[in-house]
């Protein structure tokens, strides 16, 4: 994430702006969404984020890590073994996101309208 992206025109910081550049960098909601539920191996997180190669999956749980949203824990060296969960940061993040699935809910229930979302998303790939 970018600093500048967390700042106004002005240059003043925005908590707004900040969390908007977390929350779209491609990966991240997902990733907050599949952790709300507890500790994932890497493996079966990347199988429920669904289509994140395994280094973009790597950068972005890291990035998570250093902004305090995720902890990542070795099990065991061997065979490897690393599991990922949520911190209390993390935990309040997934929560943040419950108002936008309740909009969803409201707003994009439409058939017409995900197939519209969906459009877009496969034009942008």
């Amino acid at each position: 994430m970018d600093a500048k992206d967390a700042r106004t025109p002005d240059g003043q910081y925005c908590p707004v702006r900040a969390t908007l550049a977390l929350l779209g960098q491609k990966w991240v909601p997902r990733i907050v969404y599949e952790l709300r539920a507890g500790k994932r191996r890497f493996n079966d997180l990347a199988e429920g984020v669904g289509g994140c190669n395994s280094r973009t999956l790597r950068d972005r749980l890291k990035a998570l890590e250093e902004l305090g949203v995720v902890r990542r824990e070795i099990v065991t060296t061997t065979p490897p073994w690393v599991e990922y969960e949520l911190t209390e940061r993390g935990r309040e993040l997934a929560e943040a996101l419950g108002p936008l699935a309740t909009w969803g809910r409201e707003h994009l229930a439409d058939e017409a309208l995900i197939a519209i979302v969906t459009h877009e998303e496969q034009r942008s790939r």
